[in-house]
């Protein structure tokens, strides 16, 4: 084992938890829980998603310690299923699993790539999520029953295909903003309103359908451009915050990539 890339994998890991809590904390965000308000989860609260993103944090920790004792992949995958049931026996929700599965591909990805170069880690996180999705038999979970009904990729595309959306999309959006306006904020709300346009998000679909979703791209696009021009975002998210409880639409595998966006920024040194 080389200290050198185990310590990297330490310092991703440490990343993508510090990236779930910059998720949390950005305000305002579109029917999801943030500093003002639960969102349109009534179910949840601030409290809850910090205690979440603690059994994320153990979870992670965990996996690095596989990963450093050369454990099979089969062996990880039996870390995230316990780590998922222990976020459901504790908190009484699933919060986090869709982060759980992300960051815990991704990390697994950093170590069998054994460099940091992008396209390495997305050529071997990849070739993990189709040899994933190949053997394992699926849940009948919400978004399993979405993917189906909507004939959705969803996160089963997102994985295979290297996490696109933010590759692709949010990070460079997010740089470009940063070099625009060089403020944080309004570039982590252009990253926002790029994922939303990307991201085929399965809870959206299962809360408020393909009409859901397509609504939820259309406001992404809108505030993409708010944003670009210097106008008033902050008021437009707020606003849309109270259509979205209203509506019962809410982007939670939006809001995931969104934290995996941000550990990757971390990780990298771009953002501290």
């Amino acid at each position: 084992m080389h200290c050198l890339a185990l310590s990297q994998l330490e310092l991703l890991a440490a990343a993508l938890v510090k990236g779930a809590s910059m998720e949390l904390y950005l305000t305002p965000k579109p029917g999801l829980v943030d500093l003002a308000d639960c969102g349109s989860h009534p179910d949840l609260s601030i409290c809850t998603m910090e205690r979440s993103i603690q059994y994320v944090s153990d979870y992670l920790d965990e996996m690095v310690s596989s990963l450093a004792a050369g454990e099979a992949f089969v062996h990880q995958r039996h870390i995230g299923v316990r780590a998922e049931q222990r976020l459901l026996e504790q908190l009484g929700t699933n919060t986090h699993k869709g982060f759980i599965f992300l960051s815990g591909m991704l990390l697994i990805a950093r170590w069998h790539a054994a460099s940091a170069d992008e396209y390495a880690i997305r050529q071997a996180l990849s070739a993990l999520a189709v040899e994933f999705f190949k053997n394992v038999a699926e849940q009948s979970t919400n978004g399993r029953q979405a993917r189906r009904k909507y004939q959705a990729g969803g996160i089963v595309v997102e994985s295979i295909r290297g996490f696109p959306s933010i590759f692709e999309e949010g990070l460079p959006v997010f740089r470009q903003a940063m070099k625009q306006h060089d403020c944080f904020r309004a570039a982590s709300f252009a990253m926002l309103a790029r994922l939303m346009q990307t991201v085929e998000d399965t809870t959206t679909l299962h809360r408020a359908g393909s009409q859901g979703l397509s609504r939820v791209k259309r406001d992404g696009h809108q505030l993409e451009q708010i944003v670009a021009e210097g106008d008033d975002y902050i008021a437009f998210l707020k606003e849309l915050n109270r259509t979205y409880i209203r509506m019962n639409i809410t982007t939670g595998g939006i809001a995931d990539m969104l934290g995996i966006a941000y550990g990757c920024l971390l990780a990298s040194g771009e953002i501290s």
